[in-house]
């Protein structure tokens, strides 16, 4: 079998499409024809071509030099109806036909025929990349009318890209070419034109990838080899096109423009000596082994050193191929970017409150260099998925559907809060079922235990920092390229977030690099916690950015889903948008949070005085309303003095709470619990007191009602839709303390003098726990957002 490379730009192309190349004002490629011919053959190509951007010079030349070498031009075109852009690669093609080409492009179903008039070989180049941002499933749909020939694997594009147009193709019938002909009012060519052809080519714009991706056809001249293409005879094989590989392929077009430039490029990315030496164009001489002693002495540019570092790799040929050489500059750039972030998020709370700014703005700058070497990196992700939107929509029309594949970030995971514990057992639900959904977040190796599900992702991180007013918690600063990198290979469809943290902030980055829909889970009210916690008037303006932040960080989510209804209209008061808003049912293991009877606690028995337990659960600290659930109890001892408080969890205010009640034996102290513990001590209660007026929702409340513990809770925030007054439990005035202590004492009175009332209560708190919580409710919400078709499907 004969093999061409039919995709290959040389200096002839015009302007690139990628944005960090335009913004250097560089060309599309600076390879010359010769330089790619000789690459060609090198790697075992048969025949060679060049198909520049409306241009044949570059072909000519070495059609008019070598006898295995064909003429080729890659025409842009267009669907005169909308404007849509198409690129056709087109092969074999006489000055003359090139220059009808080029007058008649403008318009693609004149091209086309033309194109089959004439008998030249063409192919669809890149068929799903939308070059001006208009391409839809409706273009495709005509694409597929107009052309039988179409590039199967592009090298300029990503794998699901080039599998998904793949299957796409290969599923067409004659019954489906008549249905698409009906929508459209389009002829095909053939009457089989279901039967595609298919080409490979690398699209290789800096001399790198030539030949590693290519077509097959069984010819012995150019002339049969394109006759094969042509009649559907050939196929495809080589790589696809990852971001890495985008992003060195514009490193070297930037090293090429920089050596056109009689003013080289500022050292971005070091001197350009040893850029060639990096990129294969020669080996490193005694000038650059001092060169880069230079560099790795010059404390001021400590990215430098790492490119030294490189360099001297590759020059005592520990890196063998080009291919070597990106992947050791892949890791080079993120330790660079990584130190710099690290280092300079480490300097900033040490400059802010010393109050100079010209060192921190100093220590910025320093830094700019090598967070400029990530820059291509984003720009790279950000092409290579500008169709992702596009692809959903056309595996919605195949027949087999893959499962939506869902990255889901949190900063926190292994905490004693709601968003940790509901994101822990969600994993495990996750994993059990076979749903391809992944909790991503970032933990110290100390905080990775078997209690944590399998399907977690764990993005290394550069630093960590201590979270104001929340003493416990250490937020990580994952590292960036290191995390992209890894997300990117699972190729997700969506991206949850649950907190607004850097872990939070990272999956919304990712989820614009990869251009997919991004949901936002609102667990936490940071404003009302804040405003609790804060205990000076100074705190106010913290509490201001607090939420300006958070409402800021919500507001570029596509979907925000909240755990009530009444904080959909919390929310859209302070300026989110309602129509973005949906309750989200939240998910309790039936099973183990229940009722355990006395006999089986174990070693979870508490030894308390005989008498009536109140439990309380969840983070220990002020904006739980604890000060006056305190004051609440004091009261209720004046009437019953066997009254006992269970405190279950850890937090800032838990030292003042114990000295606030001294050492009372009617109040225990558990500290914190294993999440699968907590069903035993919610056992040993008669009710659930919550005064809290800043949760969301209260996942507590939920597994001390499938506990089967009556819950009494505030009449502010999410708590309160989780009970039905005066049958599972009590909605009470938030800081209105009489009604508290009443409350407490009736239920008290019901428990010994209404003993079957009291069990019909305690029976009916888990029947609506569970009806709130069912892992049915979360699984059926989260299915029932399968990716949508635009169009009814023609593939059945």
């Amino acid at each position: 079998m004969a093999k061409a490379d039919l995709h290959v730009h040389s200096r002839y192309s015009d302007r690139p499409s990628e944005w960090f190349l335009q913004k250097l004002g560089a060309s599309q490629s600076y390879t010359e024809p010769e330089t790619i011919y000789q690459m060609a053959k090198e790697r075992g190509m048969d025949f060679v071509t060049i198909t520049d951007h409306n241009c044949m010079d570059g072909a000519i030349q070495l059609a008019e030099r070598y006898d295995d070498a064909f003429t080729g031009v890659e025409s842009t075109t267009y669907f005169p109806e909308d404007g849509c852009k198409i690129h056709l690669l087109i092969w074999g093609l006489t000055g003359e036909q090139f220059e009808e080409i080029q007058r008649i492009r403008e318009n693609i179903y004149t091209l086309r025929d033309y194109l089959v008039d004439q008998k030249l070989a063409h192919s669809v180049a890149h068929p799903t990349y939308s070059i001006n941002h208009k391409l839809s499933i409706s273009h495709l749909e005509k694409l597929v009318l107009l052309f039988d020939v179409f590039e199967a694997i592009s090298g300029g594009q990503a794998r699901s890209s080039n599998t998904t147009l793949y299957y796409f193709l290969k599923y067409l019938n004659d019954e489906a070419m008549q249905k698409l002909q009906q929508r459209h009012g389009i002829d095909y060519q053939r009457s089989n034109s279901w039967v595609k052809g298919f080409t490979g080519g690398s699209d290789d714009h800096a001399g790198i990838y030539v030949g590693r991706t290519y077509t097959l056809a069984g010819a012995t001249n150019p002339k049969e080899f394109l006759t094969h293409v042509n009649s559907r005879k050939a196929f495809a094989k080589g790589r696809s096109n990852d971001f890495q590989s985008l992003a060195f392929t514009v490193y070297k077009i930037a090293h090429d423009y920089s050596k056109q430039r009689s003013q080289p490029l500022l050292n971005t990315f070091s001197l350009n000596a040893i850029n060639s030496i990096i990129f294969g164009e020669r080996k490193a001489n005694l000038l650059d082994s001092l060169t880069v002693m230079g560099l790795k002495a010059d404390p001021s540019q400590p990215y430098k050193r790492k490119i030294a570092e490189l360099v001297e790799d590759i020059r005592k040929s520990k890196i063998q191929s080009i291919e070597e050489n990106l992947d050791k500059l892949y890791d080079t750039v993120t330790e660079i970017a990584d130190n710099m972030v690290g280092g300079f998020l480490a300097n900033v709370q040490e400059q802010v409150d010393q109050g100079d700014v010209f060192a921190l703005m100093n220590k910025l700058s320093s830094a700019l260099p090598g967070m400029f070497l990530a820059v291509p990196f984003f720009s790279s992700l950000h092409h290579l998925n500008n169709n992702r939107k596009l692809l959903a929509d056309l595996r919605a029309q195949l027949p087999e559907k893959p499962n939506r594949r869902i990255l889901w970030f949190t900063d926190t995971l292994n905490d004693l809060n709601g968003v940790s514990v509901t994101l822990k057992h969600l994993g495990w639900q996750f994993f059990a079922s076979g749903i391809d959904i992944k909790i991503v977040t970032s933990l110290s190796k100390d905080e990775v235990t078997g209690a944590l599900p399998p399907n977690m992702i764990n993005l290394p991180s550069v630093t960590e920092f201590q979270l104001p007013y929340y003493e416990s918690q250490r937020m990580k600063i994952p590292s960036i390229l290191k995390a992209l990198k890894q997300l990117n290979d699972y190729e997700p469809d969506e991206i949850f977030i649950s907190t607004p943290g850097p872990v939070g902030i990272l999956g919304a980055i990712a989820a614009k690099l990869f251009n997919i829909p991004m949901i936002g889970v609102y667990h936490t009210d940071f404003t009302l916690e804040l405003s609790h916690i804060a205990e000076n008037e100074d705190d106010s303006d913290i509490v201001e950015t607090v939420e300006s932040a958070v409402n800021w960080f919500y507001s570029f989510m596509d979907e925000i889903k909240v755990p009530t209804q009444e904080y959909i209209d919390i929310m859209a008061k302070r300026g989110l948008d309602p129509a973005k808003m949906r309750v989200f049912p939240r998910q309790i293991d039936h099973d183990r949070f229940c009722y355990i009877p006395q006999e089986a606690l174990g070693e979870h028995k508490l030894d308390l005085p005989p008498g009536i337990n109140l439990v309380f659960a969840g983070r220990v600290s002020r904006d739980k309303n604890l000060p006056f659930l305190i004051d609440v109890l004091r009261e209720v001892w004046q009437t019953r003095e066997d009254v006992n408080l269970i405190v279950l969890g850890v937090g800032p205010y838990l030292d003042e709470m114990k000295r606030e009640l001294g050492n009372d034996p009617r109040v225990v102290f558990t500290g914190k619990l294993p999440w699968d513990h907590m069903p035993f001590y919610y056992s040993q209660g008669h009710a659930f007191v919550f005064p809290s007026v800043t949760d969301t929702f209260g996942m507590v409340v939920l597994e001390s009602q499938c506990s089967e513990l009556p819950a009494l809770v505030s009449d502010r925030g999410g708590p309160k839709e989780l009970v039905d007054h005066g049958e599972t439990g009590f909605i009470l005035p938030a800081l209105e303390k009489e009604p508290w202590v009443n409350a407490i004492l009736n239920l008290i009175s019901m428990v010994e003098n209404q003993p079957e009332q009291y069990e019909e209560m305690r029976h009916l708190s888990r029947v609506r726990g569970m009806a709130n919580s069912g892992w049915e409710a979360v699984l059926k919400q989260l299915s029932s957002e399968e990716l949508k078709p635009r169009l009814e499907p023609f593939v059945d």
